[in-house]
């Protein structure tokens, strides 16, 4: 994993650079609040901000959701929240979805991860390789030493996303299944 320009994404000199990590097949692009609110007001203007195409089918609705309240920086990385990141697929230079923390750590250095994926390019491990990204930066943070996620118990690409993430089930809540990560250096 590196980080690097999104793909087709050019700056000036007086514009700050995106900021990405690149996976193998994917780029990894921090959301921005200017990005959240392109998001909201222009697709066609976030698909020239990342260097991608923006289909119909993003954001989804939980994800469409969320992004009024990062368009407002209230997700902001200054709180010690990992920037939420799009994914997009570097070979199609198409935005195919996002992955990121519902907020900063926790007192007890505890943080839960969130992801989806446009359904064309669900079903082949998308998720698990953004996720896995996210986590891995995550991790390497002193103050983080746990990863949560949640997962509705009929939902089985993302618990099979999850298993190969390495999570471990913890418990549930009606429909709803508690995963966790521990940092290896505990």
């Amino acid at each position: 994993m590196t980080s690097s320009p999104p793909p087709g994404r050019t700056t000036s000199r007086t514009e700050k650079p995106l900021e990405a990590l690149r996976t193998e097949r994917l780029v990894l692009v921090a959301l921005t609040p200017e990005l959240a609110l392109a998001a909201l007001e222009d697709r066609a203007k976030l698909g020239r901000m990342i260097g991608a195409q923006v289909p119909e089918s993003w954001p989804g609705t939980d994800f469409a959701r969320m992004l009024p309240r990062l368009a407002e920086g209230v997700e902001q990385t200054s709180s010690g929240a990992e920037p939420t990141r799009l994914a997009v697929h570097a070979a199609d230079e198409m935005l195919i979805g996002e992955s990121g923390f519902h907020g900063p750590p926790n007192g007890r250095g505890t943080i839960e991860v969130g992801y989806s994926i446009i359904p064309a390019y669900r079903g082949r491990g998308f998720a698990t390789e953004a996720t896995r990204a996210l986590i891995g930066a995550a991790l390497a943070r002193p103050e983080i030493r746990r990863i949560t996620a949640e997962c509705l118990d009929d939902n089985l690409a993302s618990l099979r996303v999850l298993e190969k993430l390495g999570m471990r089930h913890i418990g549930s809540a009606g429909g709803t299944l508690r995963f966790e990560l521990r940092d290896k250096k505990q």
